[in-house]
C-alpha cells in the first residue's frame, strides 16, 4: 500500500521530492528540537494521482484521519472540538520554493456550532470571529475560486460604516456581520451553503491546494523561472495552528539570517503585532523592523520586536543560526508568537539578487560553513552578468520624486505604468515600462517580470513584491506611501506634483529613491565580493 503521509517527526527531511521543500525543512526542524507546531506531510506523489485522476487516492483520507488522530495527542486538543479545539493549517510546498504562487487555507476546523460555544466560554470574542471569518474567507477563495475582491469589499464597507482604518478597529459585532454576509455571498454564488462538516472542509482543501499546482500564476512563476513541469506537483503539509492575532502579546513576522537587500550578516526581517501570518506578506499592511538598529534606519516609529518581545526575539536569533549552520544558507524563516511563546512554521533558503548571493556565499565559505565548489554552487553562473547592476551616475543633480523601502537593488528607467496587462503588452513590443501598484500579489508576476522595475505604495522588506523582486533581479521599491494612484485618470501624485501613466521614471532600488524622469545610469566596478568571486572562478 503507498504510503502518502508522514509525520514531522518521521519524514525524510533531505527528500524535497516526495515531501517538497517546505514539509521537508518541517521535518528537519522538528527533529532538530526546534519549537514547530506538530504536523503532517501528504506527499507530491499524491498530487499528481490527483491531477492525473481528478480524485484523491483511495483511503488518503483514512490515513489523514489517522495522522490528524496524533496531532491530537501531541496537543491535547480535538478536531472539531467544542473546548479549544485542534484548528489546522493546509499548505503548498512543491520541492522547489514558489512564494506565494499556490494556495492555502488557515483555521481549518471551525464551523457555526463551534464558534458559538466558544464565543460562550471566552473573553476573547474579537479573536474568535477573526479566525472564523478568515476560515470562510480563504476557503471561499481557494476551495471555491470566488473573486477575493468580493470579501475584500465587504469587509471595506464595513470599516468605513465603523469609522476605522484597519481591520483590528472593527467591533466583535462587526466581525459577526461580516461573517453571516460572507456566508450569505457563498449561498449566492455558488448555491451551496458554508460548508459546516469539518472533514469536508479539510478534504475539498486538500484537494484545492492540489489544484492550485496549476493556477496561471503558477504557470506563469515556473516558465519565468525555467522550472521543469515533469515529475513535479506540490505537497501539503497539515499543521496544528498557532495565533498571531492572540493578543498584543502575540505577533507574526518574517526573518532572514542576514540582509537580502545586502547579505550583511545578522537577524533581518519584519513583524506585525497581532496578526496571522497572511498579513505578513500581503501588502496591504506596514509591518515593523525585527532589530532596534534596523527600527532606527528605518525611521519606524512602532517599536522593534527586540525591545517589544525581547525573549522570542533572541530565541529567533538563536534558531537562526541553527538552521543557517544545518542548512549551510542563507535562510528565511515564517514565525509566529502566540502569547509570548515563538512557533517557527516555515524555513527555505532566501531569495536574493546575485550581488547578495555572491557575497552570501564568499561569507559562508570565510565562517566555514561551505567549501570552495560550494561557493560556486551558490552563485547561478549564468547570472553572474546580472552582478553588474545599473546604478545612477549623479543622484546628487536628480529631481527626488519621493522616497520608499529599498527592497531590491539596482537602478532602472522607465514609462509608469498601472497594469500587468499593458506592462506585459508594453515590453512585448520593446518598451522599458516601472510597473507602479498599490501592492502586488501573486497574479502580477507576468508583469512584474516584463517591468524594468517595480514601485509599490504599500508592503514592507518582506512583501510580495520586494520578495518577488529580488527573486527576478529587478529593481524594486516599497512602502512609496506619500505618493497617491488613480488608475482611472491614468495619474500619479506626490504633494503637488502630478505624474501621469507614460511618463519617465527612475528607480533607484539602492537607496530607495524614486526619481523624475530618464536619469543617466552607469554600470558599476565590481565590488571586493564580486571581485574575489571572479578570481576563484579563475582558480
Amino acid at each position: 500500500t503507498t504510503k502518502y503521509c508522514y509525520a514531522f517527526d518521521e519524514g525524510d527531511g533531505k527528500n524535497k521530492a516526495l515531501l517538497g521543500g517546505k514539509g521537508a525543512n518541517l521535518c528537519e526542524m522538528t527533529q532538530l528540537g526546534l519549537n514547530v507546531p506538530p504536523g503532517f506531510v501528504i506527499t507530491t506523489e499524491c498530487c499528481r494521482h490527483y491531477l492525473e485522476q481528478d480524485a484523491l487516492p483511495e483511503g488518503l483520507m483514512d490515513e489523514v484521519r489517522a495522522y490528524i488522530q496524533r496531532i491530537e495527542q501531541q496537543t491535547g486538543k480535538q478536531f472539531g472540538g467544542l473546548t479549544d479545539p485542534l484548528l489546522v493549517s493546509v499548505r503548498s510546498g512543491s520541492a522547489i520554493s514558489m512564494p506565494g504562487m499556490m494556495d492555502s487555507v488557515l483555521n481549518l476546523g471551525l464551523n457555526d456550532e463551534t464558534v458559538a460555544q466558544l464565543l460562550k466560554n471566552t473573553d476573547s470574542k474579537r479573536f474568535i470571529l477573526d479566525c472564523y471569518r478568515r476560515l470562510i474567507q480563504m476557503y471561499g477563495e481557494v476551495v471555491l475560486g470566488l473573486d477575493e475582491l468580493i470579501f475584500e469589499d465587504l469587509i471595506e464597507d464595513f470599516r468605513i460604516q465603523q469609522g476605522v482604518k484597519k481591520d483590528v478597529g472593527l467591533s466583535e459585532r462587526g466581525w459577526s456581520q461580516i461573517i453571516e454576509q460572507m456566508k450569505a455571498e457563498i449561498l449566492e454564488e455558488t448555491g451551496q451553503p458554508y460548508p459546516q462538516d469539518i472533514f469536508k472542509q479539510l478534504y475539498d482543501t486538500v484537494g484545492a491546494v492540489f489544484r492550485s499546482w496549476y493556477s496561471p500564476r503558477a504557470i506563469s512563476f515556473r516558465a519565468i523561472s525555467g522550472m521543469d513541469e515533469a515529475g513535479g506537483g506540490t505537497a501539503v503539509t497539515i499543521q496544528q495552528m498557532v495565533y498571531g492575532n492572540r493578543s498584543e502579546q502575540s505577533a507574526s513576522g518574517v526573518a532572514f539570517t542576514r540582509d537580502p537587500s545586502t547579505g550583511t550578516p545578522g537577524l533581518f526581517g519584519e513583524y506585525l503585532p497581532n496578526v496571522q501570518g497572511e498579513d505578513i506578506v500581503d501588502g496591504f499592511h506596514s509591518p515593523h523592523a525585527l532589530s532596534e538598529q534596523a527600527r532606527l534606519t528605518r525611521g519606524d516609529k512602532v517599536g522593534a520586536l527586540e525591545t517589544r518581545m525581547p525573549e522570542p526575539y533572541e530565541e529567533l536569533v538563536s534558531f537562526g543560526k541553527k538552521l543557517e549552520r544545518r542548512f549551510r544558507d542563507m535562510q528565511e524563516i515564517e514565525f509566529t508568537i502566540e502569547e509570548g511563546k515563538l512557533w517557527l512554521l516555515q524555513t527555505r533558503a532566501a531569495k536574493r539578487t546575485i550581488e547578495v548571493a555572491v557575497r552570501v556565499a564568499l561569507d559562508l565559505f570565510d565562517e566555514g560553513l561551505i567549501t570552495r565548489l560550494d561557493v560556486i554552487d551558490h552563485v547561478p553562473l549564468d547570472g553572474f552578468n546580472k552582478l553588474i547592476q545599473a546604478v545612477l551616475v549623479d543622484e546628487a543633480n536628480t529631481d527626488i520624486l519621493t522616497t520608499g523601502l529599498p527592497a531590491s537593488p539596482g537602478a532602472a528607467c522607465g514609462q509608469i505604468c498601472f497594469s500587468c496587462k499593458t506592462a506585459v503588452e508594453r515590453a512585448n513590443a520593446g518598451e522599458a515600462v516601472v510597473l507602479v501598484r498599490d501592492e502586488t500579489n501573486p497574479q502580477d508576476i507576468a508583469g512584474m517580470h516584463a517591468a524594468k522595475a517595480i514601485l509599490t505604495r504599500r508592503g514592507g522588506m518582506t512583501s510580495h513584491a520586494a520578495d518577488i523582486a529580488r527573486a527576478i533581479g529587478r529593481p524594486c521599491i516599497v512602502n512609496a506611501r506619500f505618493i497617491e494612484l488613480d488608475q482611472q485618470r491614468g495619474t500619479l501624485k506626490v504633494g503637488r506634483q502630478t505624474l501621469n501613466e507614460g511618463d519617465w521614471i527612475t528607480i533607484d532600488g539602492s537607496s530607495g529613491h524614486v526619481l523624475v524622469g530618464k536619469v543617466a545610469l552607469k554600470i558599476p566596478e565590481l565590488d571586493e565580493y564580486g571581485q574575489r568571486f571572479k578570481a576563484l572562478l579563475e582558480e
